[in-house]
């Protein structure tokens, strides 16, 4: 039985340029560090993959840094950010509904005695009034996700900009932009609000472990893995050539008409899931992207319809973790939606390799599902 893929949120497939340049970079065995051919070789993979990135983001080269990953990123920026700001202030901005690899290392802070303030993304709305009543108290930096990655709710950044400089406060902005990088309109905003941004490779369809940190030139963030000094001393170890180099070609790949195909088959979806499957809550928020659409099929649990479809060789994954080990999920709480929605939640990620005639066979088999498990 072939896959039909449509969870891309969680990783997408690899494009077909980037396997193939991580493929060259398998050959290219020195240590971008040594000063011999070999290690320049290396060097210069690195350096070009570096200014493909920096490209995408409308940044310069030398303020992107080569992380293991988007949790890194996130950890490395937030920890980071702390310990800059501590003298300052140690209070702290972010939302009710960030990913945990923000969430945790800043529940983490507060246990050291940082104040955390965590403004309302009701209907995947920020609360901006609210935000600016507390910048106008102080805080270190802010702290808040471009697109949520499970309703795809899209946050305007460059008003959250305009409250920090308004407010006088000088804190610092870092966005969470893994799941929003190059799939927004406008690719410029990241590094024209941000002073520090995380993003991943294989949320653009480079291959996993490899990610990166947008740090604004001027921005002296302490050092999160200490040794040898690469990455400008901001990241220590020997640099990951392979998945670098499959990044930077994915950066330069994933263009506009990409997103294009991927909104017409969101908007397909959109359109014919009702007809399909009765009982549905399409969990949309005002502002989003395309390429994630979360529904309440309810009823039915979402473990029960994700292995339904599972079955039927559809991947998709749940919208929460409804489970006694990790509780409902926060980001879908915020959101506003009751027990009964999150816990028959389910995520729909649609990526470039997607079809319409997927999107038919989706919402065919979701609706006999949905029919058959709530007998």
């Amino acid at each position: 039985m072939s896959i039909i893929y449509f969870d891309s949120a969680a990783t997408a497939i690899p494009l077909p340029e980037a396997v193939e340049s991580a493929k060259n970079a398998i050959d290219i065995y020195g240590n971008p560090s040594s000063v011999h051919s070999a290690g320049l070789t290396a060097k210069k993979v690195i350096d070009d993959a570096r200014k493909k990135v920096a490209n995408s983001l409308f940044c310069k080269p030398e303020e992107i840094i080569f992380t293991g990953g988007g949790s890194e990123s996130n950890n490395q920026a937030i920890i980071g950010l702390a310990k800059l700001r501590a003298r300052r202030s140690k209070r702290i901005i972010t939302t009710d509904s960030e990913h945990p690899s923000v969430s945790n290392p800043i529940n983490a802070l507060e246990g050291e005695g940082y104040e955390i303030i965590r403004i309302s993304t009701k209907d995947g709305v920020l609360d901006i009034e609210t935000m600016e009543k507390e910048l106008s108290l102080g805080a270190g930096f802010v702290s808040i996700m471009l697109v949520n990655n499970e309703t795809g709710a899209k946050h305007d950044i460059a008003s959250v900009r305009k409250a920090i400089d308004r407010s006088g406060s000088g804190a610092l902005l870092h966005c969470d932009a893994v799941q929003g990088f190059l799939k927004t309109a406008d690719r410029k905003e990241i590094a024209k609000n941000c002073d520090c941004a995380s993003i991943s490779a294989h949320k653009i369809g480079g291959i996993k472990g490899v990610g990166a940190l947008f740090i604004k030139n001027g921005l002296k963030m302490p050092a999160f893995i200490k040794g040898g000094g690469q990455e400008n001393g901001f990241r220590s170890g020997t640099e990951n050539i392979i998945g670098i180099s499959a990044f930077g070609t994915a950066c330069e790949t994933f263009n506009s008409d990409k997103l294009a195909r991927i909104s017409e088959i969101y908007s397909h979806l959109v359109s014919i899931l009702p007809d399909y499957v009765d009982n549905i809550k399409l969990n949309i928020p005002k502002n989003h992207i395309d390429t994630i659409l979360s529904v309440s099929i309810l009823g039915v649990r979402s473990e029960v319809m994700l292995n339904a479809l599972n079955a039927e060789g559809i991947c998709v994954s749940a919208g929460s973790a409804c489970s006694a080990r990790k509780g409902p999920s926060g980001a879908l709480t915020a959101f506003g939606l009751s027990k009964e929605e999150i816990e028959s939640t389910v995520r729909i990620s649609i990526g470039a390799h997607n079809t319409k005639e997927e999107a038919e066979y989706l919402a065919q088999k979701i609706g006999e599902s949905a029919k058959r498990l709530r007998r």
